[in-house]
Formats: C-alpha cells, sequence, structure tokens
C-alpha cells in the first residue's frame, strides 16, 4: 500500500510532481492497457460491430446508477458550496446528455437495458457502492476516497476519448459516445477533479492517504476488467 513517503521521494525526482501523476504511474500497467484499449480503437475506426457497440453500451450504462449515487454522496460530504456546484453540475450532464446518449442507443440498435451484467460490471458496481456507503474514517477521508473513483472514471475516458482516431462516416451515435468524454467542458472538470483530489489528500494522515491511493488503483483495475471482459465477450 503506496504511502505519502514513497509519494514524496517520487515528488523529489521530478521537476513539477503532480499527486495525480504519481497516482498514474502506481496504477500501472493497468492505467496505459485501459487507456490504449482496443475496444476503443476499434469503436473509432468503424470496426466495432453495431451488436457488439450496443452490449457495450448496456454493460456501461450499468453503472449509471450506482456512479450517480456516488456522485451525489460525493456532493453531501463535499466541504462546500463551490465544490457542490461544479458536481452538480455533472450531475446534470450526466442525467441528461449522457442518459440520453445510451437511451438513444438502446433504441436504434433495439436492445433493452435490462440485460444480464457480466462479472467484471458486477464488479464495479459494487467498488462504487462501496465507496458510496463507505463510513469508515473522517468526512475529509471519504470525500477523498469518492474523489479518487470519479477521477479515475472520468480521466481515463478523457484519454481515451483524446488519443483515438476517428474515421470518417463513423456511426453518429458512436460519434456522440466519443464528444461525450471529448469536449472543453468535459476537460475543464477532468482538471478540477485532479486538482481537487491533490488537494483533499495533502491534508491526509498517512493510513487515511493509503486507502485513497488504493481506492484509486483498485478502480483502475476495474476499468481494465470491464473494458477486457465487454471486448471478449460472445
Amino acid at each position: 500500500m503506496s504511502s505519502i513517503a514513497e509519494w514524496t521521494q517520487w515528488a523529489e525526482r521530478q521537476a513539477s510532481p503532480r499527486l495525480t501523476e504519481w497516482l498514474r504511474e502506481v496504477s500501472e500497467p493497468d492505467w496505459s492497457r485501459t487507456v490504449h484499449h482496443p475496444l476503443f480503437d476499434a469503436l473509432a475506426a468503424r470496426r466495432l460491430t453495431d451488436q457488439k457497440f450496443a452490449a457495450y453500451m448496456v454493460q456501461d450504462y450499468g453503472f449509471v446508477d450506482p456512479f450517480t449515487a456516488l456522485l451525489g454522496q460525493a456532493i453531501g460530504h463535499a466541504p462546500g458550496m463551490q465544490d457542490r456546484v461544479v458536481l452538480g453540475q455533472f450531475m446534470g450532464m450526466l442525467t441528461s446528455d449522457e442518459n440520453s446518449t445510451f437511451q438513444r442507443t438502446f433504441e436504434a440498435y433495439g436492445v433493452s437495458a435490462e440485460a444480464e451484467y457480466l462479472p467484471a460490471t458486477r464488479d464495479f458496481r459494487q467498488l462504487l457502492k462501496d465507496t458510496a456507503l463507505h463510513q469508515e474514517g473522517a468526512r475529509s477521508t471519504r470525500y477523498a476516497e469518492m474523489l479518487a473513483v470519479l477521477v479515475v472514471t472520468e480521466w481515463l475516458y478523457l484519454e481515451w476519448a483524446t488519443r483515438v482516431e476517428r474515421s470518417e462516416g463513423l456511426q453518429p451515435l458512436m460519434e456522440e459516445w466519443i464528444d461525450l468524454h471529448d469536449n472543453p467542458d468535459f476537460r475543464t472538470f477532468v482538471a478540477w477533479l485532479r486538482r481537487r483530489l491533490e488537494e483533499e489528500m495533502s491534508r491526509l494522515e498517512d493510513e487515511a492517504f493509503a486507502g485513497v491511493v488504493k481506492r484509486f488503483r483498485e478502480t483502475v483495475a476495474c476499468e481494465r476488467a470491464f473494458h477486457d471482459a465487454v471486448y471478449h465477450a460472445d
């Protein structure tokens, strides 16, 4: 379990150290394997079949309910109105624009959102629920853990969406899915999440700090396992 001392030693060797960059590094190779996942390349290059895309979206939609519950808990645990406004605005986007993309995808491909979840999807859903309901530690510690999960889920999606090269004639719903995670507002939100996590973690004692690092790494591992499972599912 990574400690403040390990972070400090790493930071001393960097010209411009950032805590979230260190968190990403200690989450390798899962981080890079997720960002560079072949699922995203196939999607952007028009090599992902309609059936595969629809199945992926059904599984991904399984996170919306526990994720919005986690986001609601984060809003409640936030230290003040400034954080609540930013998180509340993101909640609004998630339950409107992103939810609309899901619903129109299900309608276009004639699939149900009530499909059976893959084991990796169930595991990730449980992590989101556990983070939202975790009651041990100070309020600030719980908020930092929630931010850690949010940073992983949103930063990873920003990185893959800005990395992929889109083919011409990409199916509109696939294009829309990439656009949701590659736009100026989303980049601003991810930058804010990273900064706030760094600020909150800077106030933690070693045990709480290590707990947040553990939650960050677990979330990255869940992201990789989920995308592997969806990509290789029949």
